[in-house]
């Protein structure tokens, strides 16, 4: 399971970065540069922490939490691309393929990080 969330914070990183840069270089005419430069910073702090934590060969409690509270707004982010995709009347394929696989990047980071004794030890 970690190889597998290792794999989809690289893919994550490198779609957010691609992403980016498309938005510094085009200008398309209706992009919110504010909500995505969030949504950007969200997607890297999450990618960096969990790459984090699964590298570490001990990691705290604390850093299990921290890592699958991430995962869970990683998780929120994805579901909101995907709906306001869905309800757009102007379809766009990349937030729904990157909302997609932020849904799974969040599912695996809180499978392989929320464990209960994780909550008996922070407490």
């Amino acid at each position: 399971m970690r190889t597998a969330l290792t794999a989809i914070c690289v893919l994550t990183l490198l779609a957010a970065a691609y992403l980016s840069l498309s938005l510094i270089v085009l200008h398309p005419p209706r992009a919110n540069y504010q909500q995505w430069a969030f949504v950007a910073s969200v997607i890297v702090a999450q990618g960096v922490l969990t790459l984090v934590a699964v590298t570490a060969s001990r990691a705290s409690a604390w850093l299990h939490l921290a890592v699958s509270a991430a995962g869970g707004v990683l998780a929120v982010i994805g579901v909101w691309m995907v709906r306001n995709t869905l309800t757009s009347s102007h379809f766009e394929g990349y937030p729904l393929v990157l909302g997609s696989v932020l849904i799974v990047q969040g599912a695996l980071t809180i499978g392989a990080f929320l464990r209960l004794q994780d909550f008996r030890m922070a407490g």
